[in-house]
């Protein structure tokens, strides 16, 4: 399955396949999926969406791929999840801290694939606060949190792991 990613912002289109659909995301663009000579929309990604792809990508991770729960990990999960119902619910100030923790507690117990790069998903959010960052951290949240499930799972195989986050974003997307 073929794409191109359309910024909106700037006009610029990047072409991906399903297995580099999560990791080639930005804010403000759209989704379009090729079929023979057609083009069709599939949808509108928005900096919240990329954050709700991050910490679902990162989850993911670690339910699956650590040997060992980190439960400050699991707290920056849930406070960010908690910061996409309801973006006042949230500080700036309580997601950076769940993300500092989350991302020391991954760093000393060598998990930095799944649990530390919940904490982009976090600070994502809390850059949602500045306009000019949060755009950027977004994106490098839901980068990061792509490859650090398919880099978790890389010893079983990395290809299926980033073919399962494009087909989540495209049955996010209700497309089959």
């Amino acid at each position: 399955m073929k794409f191109i990613i359309f910024n909106l912002a700037d006009g610029s289109q990047k072409p991906c396949d399903l297995a580099n659909l999560s990791r080639s995301l930005s804010p403000n663009c759209e989704i379009v999926r090729i079929i023979g000579n057609k083009h069709e929309a599939i949808g509108y990604v928005s900096h919240s969406l990329l954050v709700h792809f991050a910490v679902e990508f990162a989850d993911y991770a670690l339910q699956n791929y650590l040997k060992k729960m980190l439960p400050e990990a699991q707290t920056c999960i849930d406070l960010t999840r908690k910061w996409l119902q309801n973006h006042n619910s949230v500080s700036v100030d309580q997601l950076k801290e769940a993300a500092d923790a989350a991302y020391n507690a991954a760093y000393a117990a060598s998990a930095a694939y799944a649990a530390a790069y919940a904490t982009h998903a976090a600070y994502a959010a809390a850059h949602a606060a500045s306009a000019a960052s949060a755009a950027s951290a977004a994106a490098d949240a839901a980068a990061y949190a792509a490859y650090a499930s398919a880099a978790a799972n890389a010893d079983k195989n990395r290809l299926n792991e980033q073919n399962r986050q494009g087909t989540f974003i495209l049955k996010f997307f209700e497309v089959e």
